[in-house]
């Protein structure tokens, strides 16, 4: 059954929009647009901010002639709560979520109980095997809200609430099946830090930041990293600040091939759509949003 998917990725200054079309296990992409955003730039739902959101999805919507199915968004990596927790292997999801709410209380001691909406994910165990790394994902419970509002606004339920990393990790998967065989760094490049993703086999084994103070830390970073993690066969990066000059410095320092992920991949494109430069010449800025929108 043929169904249309709304994914979006939305920072503190960017918003990105694609409408997807599903068809059993073929998805085309039908609309695309970009525009700068001050949907977090106020508190509270009645802002200006909520409102140039409301108008700016509506307006794509109807461009679009389609009716909306599904309604996914990825919000940025900065809009989040990540950490990485070592807990006794074989801990009980009520364990889990117990340790989840003091570390998030340790971190944010003024906020109320349940101020977060959280998930979490077991990463690779300790070479002891008793320890279990327990990846917390978090997002404050009050901007889902007003992300759930302003969808609300829109006449659309809002089915997923992702953080863009994970999301470029599901089109990965997507548009990559052979990384299912494969050891694999997805690495994301932004202006102030950089996020790392080892995935062994499609499964996610670690992820991990590091500050940088500009991309020439970045391409330092990379540079070390394919020159001294064992096993790893590639690198993918991706990113809204990513450029086809600072990919090529990349691709130089790199001693493993490195892929200008292209989220697209695996998904066809109507021709009116093919004419945008930037989904062209830079696919890989649109990873997050592609993700959204192919997360079941």
């Amino acid at each position: 059954m043929k169904k249309s998917i709304l994914g979006l990725y939305l920072s503190d200054q960017l918003a990105q929009a694609l409408l997807l079309s599903q068809d059993g296990g073929t998805a085309t992409l039908e609309a695309v647009a970009e525009w700068q955003s001050t949907l977090f730039s106020y508190a509270g739902d009645d802002t200006p901010g909520v409102d140039e959101f409301v108008e700016r999805v509506s307006q794509f919507v109807s461009a679009s002639k389609s009716k909306v199915d599904h309604l996914r968004l990825s919000v940025d990596s900065s809009l989040a709560f990540i950490n990485t927790i070592p807990l006794p292997s074989g801990a009980s999801r009520a364990q889990i979520d117990e340790h989840i709410i003091w570390e998030l209380e340790r971190y944010f001691p003024d906020l109320p109980k349940g101020g977060f909406v959280s998930d979490m994910h077991v990463l690779n165990k300790d070479s002891d095997q008793t320890t279990d790394n327990i990846l917390i994902v978090a997002i404050r419970r009050d901007l889902v809200q007003k992300l759930r509002r302003a969808s609300a606004r829109l006449d659309m339920s809002l089915d997923l609430v992702d953080v863009d990393h994970f999301s470029a990790e599901s089109a990965l998967r997507s548009n990559y099946p052979e990384t299912a065989n494969k050891f694999v760094a997805l690495v994301c490049a932004k202006p102030k830090y950089i996020e790392m993703s080892f995935m062994r086999y499609g499964e996610l084994e670690s992820y991990s930041t590091r500050a940088i103070d500009t991309f020439d830390d970045l391409v330092a970073c990379i540079r070390d990293l394919s020159r001294n993690t064992r096993g790893l066969s590639s690198i993918a990066v991706y990113g809204t600040h990513l450029d086809r000059t600072l990919l090529m410095r990349i691709r130089n320092a790199s001693a493993l091939p490195v892929e200008a992920f292209n989220p697209f991949r695996n998904v066809d494109i109507v021709y009116s759509v093919r004419s945008n430069s930037d989904l062209t010449l830079a696919p890989y800025r649109f990873a997050a949003a592609v993700g959204a929108a192919l997360r079941e």
